[in-house]
């Protein structure tokens, strides 16, 4: 099976790099227009306040897309080239929203369109994105180097040997530009206590691997405290199970007696988690770990995002869509249009709106048959429309409404939501976003029919990491993917 992407894998040190990082974009968004009104050829007079403005406007624009798309809260030293890909990805996003908001500004209130320098807009917009290249290259480059020598990294014991210590122990040893240098392991519990149960998350057991499997320790948890005073590590990794609650209480407070730093590993590998972050509630630090991940700022620009997008596509579906109503109504008697009851955000009841394609009409309130293959409801003309997903078109009013998204979970119907919460687990996560007209599990090969268990377990599987991973570059990512491959499939039908 395909390992998914997590969001609980041992970091750097986050705060330095991110503001390094934002300093030096910053720098090199200045700096590119400074070098573009050299090289572009049709300033007169060199650089001016009128340049210093947009350069001050464009770096807190910048930041403040940037909070969207994950460029400095992921921030990480990578290792592979597809990883920095992503990353430089996340940046330039933001960038490509920043500079069409400083023209749109400069159309409003500065110049006419005919009167904005194009050519010098043109260098600066490709110069930034060289520079940002360049500051990402640079500082993993600087930091890797720093860290293979021995400078800035910080001598970590991890206390438990468990699964979850496991996990750590592999994300840092894999990871050693991270800048942690594992120097003991210490477990009061003998390896034959570590077998993992039932209830350890699949996934998490695929990502890890033999997660079963217990560390070779150094010590008890009393030698953990010795060497701690001695000062044999600079931090601790309290890596254990929630059910050992009394247990780190009592290492924290032995702990406390040395200066060591102390992190506690939020033991989630229990549980189905979906979107876990830290949230502060009036002061008081708590993990979420069931949450709509795409709410309040980033809601809005979800909701932006999407009646951009639907506006764009319907103004070019609209004819075709009004010959496929006319199919409709000359292939069999019945409406051109029908509604569907589906779970929406927090599973509360929407309408979807679909072209009928079948001579019986389902709701699936109480009880839903998905269309088979050779399926003698489904009208010829109907087949067709469903081959390709055209009967959804309808759909990207229901988007235009706010009832759903253009990339998300499919909406199942109600009666399939009823039975497969039951025998699922973590099925119903799926509600915690929007439904969407197509979305990754889809464009996985995961649509259509859903006749075993386990092709809804896969799908099950991608709609909750989509939730995990959402950005707006992931969004676009899928649209252009539905678009090369997503509207056909097997089991379309």
């Amino acid at each position: 099976m395909q390992k998914l992407s997590s969001h609980t894998a041992i970091l750097s040190s986050q705060q330095p790099l991110a503001l390094i990082a934002r300093v030096a974009d910053s720098l090199g968004i200045g700096v590119a227009l400074y070098v573009a009104t050299l090289v572009s050829g049709t300033v007169d007079g060199g650089w001016s306040r009128v340049h210093a403005f947009y350069a001050l406007l464009a770096i807190l624009l910048m930041q403040f897309y940037s909070e969207f798309v994950y460029v400095y809260q992921n921030w990480r030293i990578h290792n592979t080239f597809w990883t920095r890909i992503w990353m430089l990805g996340n940046a330039t996003l933001a960038w490509i929203f920043t500079a069409l908001t400083l023209l749109v500004i400069a159309l409003l209130f500065d110049q006419a369109a005919d009167q904005l320098d194009w050519v010098l807009a043109a260098w600066w917009f490709g110069l930034t994105i060289v520079a940002l290249a360049i500051v990402r290259l640079a500082i993993n480059a600087i930091i890797r180097f720093l860290r293979r020598h021995g400078v800035n990294v910080r001598r970590i014991a991890i206390a438990g040997a468990g699964p979850i210590a496991h996990y750590v122990h592999e994300q840092v040893q894999e990871n050693p530009w991270v800048g942690y240098e594992i120097v003991g392991v210490y477990d009061d519990r003998s390896q034959k206590n570590f077998e993992v149960g039932r209830v350890i998350n699949k996934r998490r057991r695929e990502r890890v691997g033999n997660i079963h499997e217990g560390l070779p320790v150094d010590g008890r948890f009393a030698d953990l405290i010795e060497d701690a005073m001695a000062g044999k590590f600079d931090a601790v990794f309290i890596a254990l199970p929630m059910r050992a609650e009394h247990k780190i209480q009592e290492i924290m407070r032995q702990l406390s007696t040395t200066t060591v730093a102390v992190y506690v590993i939020p033991d989630f590998y229990s549980i189905e988690t979906h979107f876990t972050h830290m949230v502060d509630i009036n002061g008081m630090p708590a993990v979420s770990v069931y949450e709509n991940p795409v709410s309040g700022l980033r809601g809005v620009v979800k909701r932006v995002e999407d009646i951009v997008f639907s506006l764009i596509i319907l103004s070019i579906i609209l004819v075709p869509m009004l010959f496929i109503a006319i199919g409709v109504k000359l292939s069999s008697p019945g409406p051109v249009l029908f509604k569907q009851i589906r779970y929406g955000l927090d599973g509360k009841p929407i309408r979807v709106w679909k072209f009928r394609t079948m001579r019986v009409l389902e709701d699936g309130a109480n009880q839903f048959r998905q269309a088979t293959r050779n399926d003698s409801r489904v009208t010829p003309f109907g087949a067709f429309l469903r081959k390709y997903s055209l009967d959804e078109l309808p759909q990207f009013f229901n988007v235009l409404m706010g009832d759903m998204s253009i990339v998300g979970p499919r909406p199942h119907a109600v009666a399939h939501n009823e039975a497969y919460r039951k025998i699922i687990r973590g099925y119903m996560l799926r509600h915690k976003t929007k439904p969407g007209i197509t979305g990754w599990a889809q464009i996985h090969g995961y649509r259509g029919e859903t006749d075993t268990l386990e092709k809804m377990q896969k799908r099950v599987m991608y709609d909750i990491d989509y939730i995990r991973r959402w950005s707006v570059f992931l969004d676009i990512k899928i649209i252009l993917l539905t678009l090369v491959k997503g509207f056909t499939g097997e089991n379309a039908y």
